[in-house]
């Protein structure tokens, strides 16, 4: 019982100070020890300039994708190209890194007359993503993940993501 109540006072004690991820609940008291879910605060494409839809068109040649993240050497970021705002199986992934908050920025080719978006000279064909997408217009995804460890759920893996609307341009 001398147990219980010392747990409770420490806990009420966190959560009045606003430190660590503690709730109470009919459940009982969740405490979160590890938290590595990354915080992503912006993505841009630096290409061409927006149109009044909003969506950045990419011409033949360079572009940058920068962002600004929050994360732990533990986060894994990566890179999608995607012709909706849902990263799956069918996306075309563009760019990994172990660390997105020192590494936040990539630059790619667009390759119009091969289909392929480069990275370092390594191409990647893009021809899922041009299938059925005639305009090729889609979305550029940033998926960070984590994990978080907790009394309640155990261990998990988290992700949070950004996304740009893009068009690779393929008029000659």
């Amino acid at each position: 019982m001398k147990s219980i109540f010392l747990i409770s006072i420490l806990c009420s004690t966190l959560v009045a100070c606003g430190g660590g991820d503690v709730t109470v609940n009919s459940d009982g008291i969740n405490v979160v020890a590890v938290d590595t879910v990354p915080t992503i605060n912006a993505l841009r494409v630096l290409a061409g300039e927006k149109d009044t839809s909003g969506i950045t068109p990419i011409n033949d040649g360079f572009f940058t994708v920068e962002w600004d993240a929050k994360a732990t050497d533990v986060a894994t970021f990566n890179l999608h190209l995607s012709k909706d705002l849902l990263v799956s199986s069918d996306d075309t992934d563009l760019f990994f890194t172990l660390n997105p908050e020192k590494n936040s920025r990539a630059t790619l080719k667009w390759e119009k007359e091969k289909d392929n978006i480069s990275l370092s000279g390594v191409p990647t064909s893009v021809n899922s993503f041009l299938s059925n997408n005639s305009e090729g217009k889609g979305y550029l995804i940033a998926k960070a993940c984590g994990f978080k460890v907790d009394t309640a759920g155990g261990s998990r893996k988290e992700c949070v993501q950004k996304e740009v609307a893009i068009q690779l341009i393929k008029k000659i």
